[in-house]
């Protein structure tokens, strides 16, 4: 696969799919303007919010340290919920099964998705995967979303009182192999980006 050059148009996609700044909600800046002190308070809220958002997006579901396993609320939630569960994961995906969970910003659910579409449209799911690297860094993203989605996808594993048992490690070694390949083009990418500035 050759790399991919920079696409402006998936940033600016990006930036309009998070909808985390409204237009609206901050002032226009002119050499002439000032920034009245609740308007200040507003752009520093959203700057606060996105970065809550951006740790949250690259922090993993699941984290085994010191011999246990830490489980996010989503994590929680798809051990727990099997209704939930059931309408997470699908037995197959479509990139119209992309558009839900990025309107309610649930990007790492939007990318185990596209780490499941990745074999079959490898170049168009990496160009919108890396759009999201001017915002968060597109390969820490795409590994949190494989250890919060993939313990508990049905299809390799079982919940047993809450906990994941994995009936299928073939199937989880795959997906990890998919996901490492998309870092490795994430890394080129953001290099072969670096290089031509």
């Amino acid at each position: 696969m050759r790399l991919l050059s920079n696409n402006n148009i998936f940033a600016s996609l990006l930036l309009v799919s998070l909808g985390i700044f409204s237009l609206s909600a901050q002032p226009t800046v002119t050499d002439t303007s000032t920034i009245t002190g609740d308007e200040l308070k507003d752009m520093m809220a959203n700057e606060e919010v996105l970065k809550e958002w951006i740790t949250k997006v690259q922090t993993p579901g699941v984290i085994v340290e010191g011999g246990k396993m830490i489980f996010s609320d989503e994590a929680q939630k798809l051990a727990q919920d099997a209704a939930y569960r059931a309408e997470v994961y699908k037995n197959e995906y479509t990139i119209a099964d992309i558009r839900e969970p990025i309107a309610k910003f649930e990007i790492q659910k939007a990318f185990w998705r596209m780490i499941h579409l990745y074999p079959n449209d490898k170049e168009t799911i990496l160009k919108f995967m890396y759009a999201y690297d001017k915002v968060v860094s597109a390969d820490k993203l795409v590994t949190a979303s494989f250890y919060t989605y993939a313990f508990f996808d049905p299809e390799i594993t079982t919940i047993t009182d809450g906990k994941p048992n994995v009936h299928r490690p073939d199937l989880f070694e795959e997906y990890l192999r998919t996901t490492k390949e998309i870092v490795t083009y994430i890394a080129a990418l953001r290099e072969q980006e670096n290089s031509a500035k």
